[in-house]
Parts: C-alpha cells; sequence; structure tokens
C-alpha cells in the first residue's frame, strides 16, 4: 500500500461512524448475521470498527480468523450469513467459497486499502448509476472488442456470461463487492477470441506493481497468451507466468473499464482498476465471483491501461480512453445516501 496503516488501538474509534454508513448502504439492519472473516494478518482496527458499526445498527455480528489457507472449514458460515465483511489480508475473489457463498444468496463485501483511499473513494450514487448503466449495456452483447493506439486489438465473447457492476457497496443478495471500486467487466469465454494485447508506456501492471516503460507486445489464441515480446519488463512479465506452470495462467479471466473519476493513476492498485475509462483485462483465476467462470488456478493479474477504444458488440462505447456514452460520462458526485433517510429503500437480507 501506498498510505500507511495507524498503529495505535484508538485508530479503530476513528473508523466506526464511516463504517456504520458504509453498512447502511449495505443494507445492514436489526436482525441481520454480519461475519467478519479476518486471517493473521489482517489489519485489526478494520474488524474492530465493523464489529462496532454492526452493533450500533443492531446486527447480530460475530468474527472468524482463519489460515491463510483454503477457507473448507468455514464455508457453511458464509452460506448462512447475510453479510461477510471481507478483510482478509491477501487477494480473496476467487475459489468455491465465493461461489458458494454468493449461490446462497450471502452479500459479500471486500476490504483491503488503506483508511485514507477509502475516505477518498466514499461510494456515491452517480458513480452507482454509472456502473449499473455499463452493466445494462453490457448484459445482453455477444462480443467484446479493444484497440488501442498502440496496437491492441481484441476480440472476445461473452454469450451466456453476466456482466458484473462494482460499485463499492454489496447491497443485494448473491452479490460481491469491493471498496473501494468502479468497474463494469465480464469473465468472457474463456477458450475462445484473441488477437493481441500491447501494454503501453504508462499501463499499470498490478502483482508485479510497475507502470509500463516500454512497449509489451501479448499474442492471444484461444482465450490464452500464446506469445510475450517486448524488452526488459517483457522478460519479467515471461518469468513471472512460467513461475505457476500452468497454461491456465495465461487465460482470459475479465474484461472491462472503470467508472472512478475521482480514482488518482499515480496511487497504484485499486485506483488503477477503477480509473475512469480506463481499459481493464485479467489473466489467471476467474471462478468464484464470476456467475459461469470456469479457470481456477493458483495466479491472477490484472493490467489497467488507459487510451483504449472499446465496442460490445456493434455499439462503441469508449474512444482514446473517452466515453462516448451520455449514460457513462461523469456527472457530478452525488452522496448514495445519509445516516438518516436517503435514497434507499428496502434491505438486502435474502428471501425467505
Amino acid at each position: 500500500m501506498v498510505e500507511s496503516l495507524a498503529l495505535d488501538y484508538s485508530a479503530s474509534t476513528q473508523l466506526v461512524d464511516m463504517f456504520r454508513r458504509h453498512l447502511k448502504l449495505c443494507k445492514v439492519h436489526a436482525g441481520e448475521h454480519v461475519l467478519i472473516h479476518t486471517d493473521p494478518g489482517s489489519y485489526p482496527h478494520y474488524a474492530a470498527a465493523y464489529m462496532g458499526a454492526a452493533i450500533e445498527l443492531g446486527a447480530d455480528v460475530f468474527q472468524i480468523v482463519h489460515p491463510n489457507r483454503e477457507e473448507k472449514a468455514v464455508i457453511d458460515a458464509w452460506k448462512r450469513a447475510d453479510l461477510v465483511i471481507d478483510v482478509s489480508s491477501g487477494p480473496h475473489a476467487y475459489g468455491h467459497i465465493m461461489r458458494e457463498s454468493m449461490d446462497s444468496g450471502t452479500r459479500l463485501q471486500r476490504i483491503g486499502v488503506a483508511v485514507n483511499t477509502m475516505r477518498r473513494l466514499f461510494p456515491t450514487q452517480e458513480l452507482r448509476e454509472r456502473v449499473l448503466a455499463g452493466q445494462e449495456l453490457m448484459k445482453n452483447a455477444k462480443t467484446m472488442r479493444i484497440t488501442s493506439p498502440g496496437g491492441t486489438d481484441l476480440t472476445f465473447y461473452k454469450e451466456g456470461r453476466d456482466p458484473m457492476g462494482i460499485y463499492s457497496v454489496s447491497d443485494v443478495p448473491g452479490r460481491w463487492d469491493i471498496w473501494p471500486s468502479g468497474m463494469v467487466c465480464c469473465a468472457p469465454e474463456e477458450h475462445k477470441g484473441g488477437g493481441v494485447l500491447v501494454l503501453s508506456p504508462g499501463d499499470y501492471m498490478l502483482v508485479i506493481n510497475q507502470y509500463v516503460n516500454d512497449y509489451i507486445y501479448l499474442e492471444m489464441n484461444d482465450g490464452r497468451i500464446t506469445d510475450i515480446k517486448g524488452g526488459m519488463q517483457a522478460e519479467l512479465l515471461k518469468r513471472w507466468f512460467a513461475q505457476f506452470n500452468s497454461e491456465d495462467s495465461y487465460r482470459i479471466a475479465h474484461v472491462g473499464w472503470g467508472c472512478e473519476r475521482r480514482a488518482n493513476w499515480l496511487i497504484p492498485g485499486q485506483d488503477n482498476e477503477c480509473m475512469y475509462a480506463n481499459m481493464q483485462i485479467a489473466f489467471g483465476s476467474n471462478l468464484g465471483i464470476f456467475k459461469g467462470a470456469t479457470t481456477l488456478t493458483n495466479s491472477h493479474i490484472d493490467f489497467p491501461s488507459l487510451n483504449n477504444s472499446y465496442w460490445v458488440d456493434d455499439i462503441q462505447i469508449m474512444e482514446n480512453g473517452e466515453f462516448l456514452l451520455d449514460e457513462l460520462r461523469h456527472k457530478g458526485d452525488v452522496g448514495i445516501t445519509t445516516e438518516t433517510g436517503g435514497t434507499q429503500t428496502g434491505h438486502g437480507s435474502r428471501p425467505g
């Protein structure tokens, strides 16, 4: 993380108010079962503050500390909860626990960045509306095409695959989200599509945590990377993929675009992923948060990229990193709700 985490235990007291407002957006109410999932590396103030916030809302809240390994022992607890607050210390979006819990109706909310980033990118109604508009555009499309001035020319196929709109709030049964975020993405058919992906100077390689400084050419066939060319960073990328000894590490995981106007491209991590009008593409595991996805391997890497053009079927939504459709353009930030009143209605509990 670029931004530091406070060490004093009093830090928890300063987070309760913000986390209570976030839980209200997630439609937590009296009587709901809220599970806080942690591991030995989790930031303790987040778990403590979320517990205090959930208690203030009248929820039945409890915390699990699980080792950094597959969560076979806690799947049933996740499936019985109304909401899981996931503050585990490592990447945590892919695996059977995600898919089974979402299928059971549990709402999953991932938290994993410094508090300054969460404050800066607190959810807004304007972001939510833009994400949902993009999700609707992608929903019925059968193909997606992406080009860039650097030479990217990719086509993917998504018939039968539902897109995911991510806006920092898990407010619907069976939904996963991560705060902060602001993306529309989809897991396309994993064994179809391809072309060439060109990472241009200024693009970002998550996991490797480097901005691209020279062009990297990734050739794709039948849904997977088949060749990587370029300079030193291309050689590093080859080594990164090769260490997993798995063809599925090279396979398309998801693709989409960012929607968060407040994101700062110079702050590595979630800001890059959700950056307004960036193209975001990933390879490796996708089984878990994406319904219908099939790849589960021991790697996942994302490449947020600038200045791309994007089509869903024959509708062009973006040109050189600028949205072309009014419903996707920034219109000014409006708070998604307040502590009293607001636009939210109903609650997020599963039916039955």
